[in-house]
């Protein structure tokens, strides 16, 4: 397994080296954060559900993802990729959701917490907003959720993502919104990992490398990575047509 660490990006840049690593070979474990602030929407969500007034005022980006899923606002968190054949997993959603979140857990209960997987179903499924409902198999510490992922399956390779919170503005976070949450319900809902970036790094790392048995490469992107997502980020992520409407990869 690959691991690639590549730091901060804008979400442009970010989405489009997602989306260049489904061509990798090998299955490939990405750690990355965001620069500056952003709010990504699901495939397939309006993007009337985002008050994008708001968001250029607060110079918070706003790109679409190729996963499905809700919002989520990318400010304080460690977020992770994972790409492999999607022939090695599960064909049910669910049962990868499963697999991701277990390499997970096992890392952050190094670090002294204790995640468990959410087994109760979405009872509001018209909400935009990702971290107010955890799906089944997302993980919650204390019943609140901590982690939102997103997947799809494309080109022969299933890529999941998702945000690992370690802090949250909650009041940006619901001014990001045309309906704005309640507060008090988010507070309720939502939680964060308080530790240092190198160990919790450390500690996803070592989930996936217990969890699959399987050696880690560390590396970087390759000259062609980066460039074809660069030419990516600037042709599709960064346009209007891919930002204002659900289009196919």
């Amino acid at each position: 397994m690959d691991c690639i660490d590549t730091g901060f990006d804008n979400a442009f840049m970010n989405m489009a080296i997602d989306e260049v690593l489904l061509s990798s070979r090998e299955p490939v474990l990405r750690l990355y954060q965001w620069e500056p602030d952003a709010v990504s929407i699901g495939r397939f969500q309006d993007l009337g559900d985002i008050d994008v007034e708001f968001c250029h005022r607060s110079r918070i980006d706003v790109v679409r993802r190729i996963t499905g899923g809700k919002s989520v606002l990318h400010e304080k968190e460690l977020t992770y990729s994972f790409i492999i054949d999607r022939d090695r997993m599960p064909k049910s959603i669910i049962e990868s959701y499963n697999i991701i979140s277990s390499a997970i857990i096992l890392g952050l209960r190094e670090l002294g917490l204790d995640p468990e997987m959410n087994r109760t179903k979405i009872v509001n499924r018209e909400n935009p907003v990702c971290f107010q409902e955890p799906s089944i198999n997302e993980i919650v510490i204390e019943k609140k959720k901590v982690v939102g992922s997103a997947q799809t399956r494309v080109s022969g390779k299933l890529l999941q993502h998702g945000s690992i919170l370690t802090g949250l503005d909650f009041e940006k976070h619901a001014s990001c919104f045309r309906k704005k949450p309640d507060m008090n319900d988010l507070k309720k809902r939502i939680t964060c990992i308080d530790v240092p970036e190198r160990e919790l790094k450390g500690a996803i790392i070592n989930g996936f490398f217990r969890y699959f048995g399987t050696n880690v490469n560390k590396r970087y992107l390759s000259k062609r990575e980066c460039t074809d997502a660069i030419k990516l980020a600037e042709e599709k992520y960064q346009s209007r047509e891919w930002t204002e409407r659900c289009c196919r990869v």
